[in-house]
Parts: structure tokens; sequence; C-alpha cells
């Protein structure tokens, strides 16, 4: 009887961990952003030169500032960014309506992240990361 027991009491916590670890997981969400598979837009020498600053500005605005794609600390390279933009569509075939979202939301326009202090680059970068998510290609799309 003892050995029973035992066996049903093993059996009850075995399948209640289970029960736990599956609940678990189908509450964890993850973000949007992790559905497209966008390629590295940046240039890999001035991102490797600013990766290990402090703070999400700090790293975006040295990696634009490495990259030309400012003109001073708050206002955007328009051409040069357009540029680089366009250049990166010539080897990323199936990108050319989140790159037309990208530069009429981010460069044609003047846009704010709304930090509680400004950062052009980190506006750019973000606004540029949103277009391409919300025009991401069937292709790209994981989830």
């Amino acid at each position: 009887m003892l050995v029973i027991f035992s066996f049903l009491l093993f059996v009850l916590v075995s399948n209640a961990e289970l029960l736990t670890e599956e609940r678990h997981r189908e509450t964890v969400l993850k973000p949007i952003s992790a559905c497209c598979d966008i390629p590295e837009l940046g240039d890999v020498k001035p991102l490797a030169e600013c990766s290990k600053l402090d703070g999400p500005c700090n790293e975006i605005q040295c990696a634009f500032e490495k990259s030309g794609f400012l003109v001073d600390k708050n206002k955007l390279n328009k051409e040069a960014y357009k540029k680089h933009l366009l250049k990166w569509l010539e080897s990323h075939e199936g990108w050319q309506i989140a790159i037309e979202k990208a530069i009429a939301d981010c460069v044609d326009r003047d846009i704010r992240q709304y930090l509680d202090y400004p950062c052009k680059a980190y506006d750019v970068f973000t606004c540029t990361g949103i277009a391409m998510l919300k025009k991401c290609p069937k292709e790209f799309w994981k989830c």
C-alpha cells in the first residue's frame, strides 16, 4: 500500500511540475520585434566601436556620428542616412516597401521618441526599426 501511495504521490508531483512549466511557457510574451528577422542595418565598424558605451542613446549617437548620419547631435544628415538605406536595399531584396516607409516616416519627417532627454540618433534609429517591422516582408516574418 505504501508503495502504491508513494507512486501516486510521485505521479501527482511530476504532473504538477509539468503543468506549471507549461503554463509558464504560455504566459511568456516575446516582443513583436522578435517576429521579423530584419538584417543588420548598420555598418560593422561603427557598431563595433560604439557597442561598449553606456545607454542606448550613447551607443546609437556614436554609431550615427561615425557613419556621418548627424550634422550635429540634434540634427539628422537626411541625405547621408537616406543614401545609406538605399545602398543597404541594393543587397537586401524584398525590403523595398519597408525602406520606403522608413524614409517617409523617419527621414522626411522630423520625429521624436520622447525620451527624458533629446537623442536624435535614437529617435531615428527607433523609428526606422518600427517602420521596418511594420512592413516586414512575408519571407522574413517568423511568428
